[in-house]
């Protein structure tokens, strides 16, 4: 895999036209997007965490992708969505809809060497495009949550072997949704190689309630409006889900990302009328990538 050479600059300052551009061409609108954008967005941070440490690539790619409709639905479309991430030496992380600083960064010791794994910590800025109505007929009358910038923190610590732990905290600052999120993953390579590279991941999601009823209450307006029952869900667990992520490189320039995902709603977002009524708390997620590194 061919090293990072180009200028960082005019990579990191290329990227959000980059990023804007793939989102308007792809099939699927940007409210679209963002029902499959979490799993597709961790799709990619597992499969580059997994690699190697001191690849550092820019990586464009497009590929199919089946989710659901949205969170909660039991209806699924499939959507040709892009595939961006890159990688600056351990100070910038960037994969579609989620940017990460490094801004602590440690070795670990294991005995008399430095074989001990590492430890990252910084801050970072991920875009939620919300959920349009129009997303689904079992949406009807429930109205659109709009786009919100989340700003949060997150600490990771990789081990020798490649295992990955991480937590991610994050708020929404400008009232999309209006809440927040606090997320725990643990990612465990099976086989790594320098071309191939097969992991497992579980993780769980805790949410405010201003984010539980943002996306899973039903409001008296939105009742009226809908034939669903009112519902105001509290701050809970959200989710826990585990899944399968390979990363196969064809060359030094190509490499096909495959993920498959299965997340459990819990809680007030399993209780959901929209889940309860019209959809299922069980969520399934595929997605494959060609990948272009430069």
């Amino acid at each position: 895999m061919r090293s990072f050479t180009r200028s960082f600059v005019l990579k990191l300052s290329a990227a959000p036209f980059i990023l804007a551009a793939a989102l308007s061409a792809a099939p699927a609108s940007a409210q679209n997007f963002d029902r499959i954008s979490t799993s597709l967005t961790d799709t990619l941070q597992t499969a580059v965490d997994m690699l190697p440490e001191g690849v550092t690539n820019v990586r464009l790619g497009l590929g199919p992708v089946i989710a659901p409709d949205y969170e909660g639905s039991n209806n699924y479309n499939i959507d040709a969505v892009p595939a961006i991430s890159l990688r600056y030496r351990n100070l910038i992380e960037v994969d579609n809809n989620e940017v990460k600083v490094i801004a602590f960064r440690r070795l670990l010791t294991s005995g008399t060497d430095a074989s001990g794994g590492s430890i990252r910590v910084g801050p970072l800025v991920r875009i939620d495009f919300g959920r349009s109505a129009g997303d689904s007929p079992d949406l009807k009358g429930m109205g659109n949550v709009g786009t919100s910038l989340e700003l949060g923190a997150f600490v990771a610590y990789t081990t020798a072997g490649g295992a990955r732990i991480r937590l991610r905290a994050r708020h929404d600052v400008v009232s999309g949704h209006g809440g927040g999120l606090v997320s725990a993953d643990y990612a465990q390579p099976f086989i790594r190689t320098e071309r191939f590279v097969l992991s497992g991941t579980v993780a769980g999601t805790w949410t405010t309630g201003k984010y539980m009823r943002s996306f899973f209450g039903v409001t008296p307006v939105q009742a009226a409006a809908s034939g669903y029952p009112v519902f105001t869900p509290g701050s809970g667990f959200k989710d826990i889900n585990g899944g399968l992520n390979a990363l196969y490189q064809i060359s030094p320039q190509w490499s096909v990302v495959a993920d498959a995902n299965y997340k459990r709603l819990l809680g007030g977002a399993a209780d959901s009328p929209i889940v309860r009524i019209a959809g299922s708390p069980n969520q399934m997620a595929y997605s494959a990538f060609v990948v272009y590194s430069f």
